[in-house]
């Protein structure tokens, strides 16, 4: 894992945000080569097809800026493993990530796959937390990361980063729901064909023996669907 700390130059100010307490907040100096974490997030929120409810203000794209600091991961490393304490919000600027944990045989069960542009994890507890999954970088992964203690603050001084953790956090609470119903109602093929109609860019980066554990089935059987359809 590589820390890189080439940001922008900041600068210590305070501001009072809409009824928040004031809290000390950092403004860069401007850089047209380098992309920032807010920068970034402006456009996962264009991508979600939020940004006309979610708009950061200047004050808390300073702070994200300010905070956020970005690492290096090379393919085959482990962001996360299972067990640790998860001390980071995590998002990935460029790479795949997959969340994996073993089954009762140790066989590795992919749970999901993260790519580019996207929180990785947006769940952290004031309260201890230890990670569910394992956090493998499938790719060489540019990843940005904000400390647990600066995310609290965050949520107490930004309404706009709530807003996007409540929709985030809808939207993994309905993605897990239809997941574990398709695991219930659905035929391993009938699956696979859900996953090609909804998450078909998995074909092309990801190998086939965890798109198989994926979706619940046998690279065999995986193997046998594709050359059925």
């Amino acid at each position: 894992m590589k820390l890189v700390r080439g940001v922008p130059l900041l600068l210590e100010r305070h501001v009072h945000v809409r009824g928040y307490v004031s809290v000390p907040l950092y403004k860069h100096k401007t850089n047209s080569m380098v992309q920032t974490i807010a920068t970034l997030i402006d456009e996962t929120l264009m991508v979600m097809g939020v940004h006309l409810h979610v708009r950061m203000t200047d004050e808390e794209k300073a702070y994200l800026d300010a905070h956020f600091e970005l690492i290096h991961i090379k393919k085959g490393e482990h962001l996360v493993t299972r067990g640790e304490e998860v001390c980071y919000l995590y998002y990935l600027e460029s790479g795949i990530v997959r969340l994996w944990f073993p089954d009762k045989e140790n066989r590795e069960i992919s749970a999901r796959f993260i790519q580019a542009k996207e929180f990785i994890n947006f769940f952290l507890s004031h309260e201890e937390h230890h990670a569910h999954y394992n956090i493998k970088a499938l790719e060489p992964c540019k990843i940005w990361r904000l400390p647990k203690k600066d995310l609290h603050q965050l949520y107490e001084l930004s309404i706009n980063f709530n807003k996007l953790a409540r929709i985030h956090l809808e939207r993994s609470i309905n993605r897990k729901i239809i997941r574990e119903e398709d695991f219930y109602t659905l035929d391993a093929e009938a699956r696979y064909k859900t996953l090609l109609a909804n998450e078909k860019w998995l074909l092309r980066s990801i190998p086939l023996k965890d798109i198989a554990s994926y979706i619940g089935i046998t690279p065999q059987a995986l193997s046998n669907i594709r050359k059925r359809i």
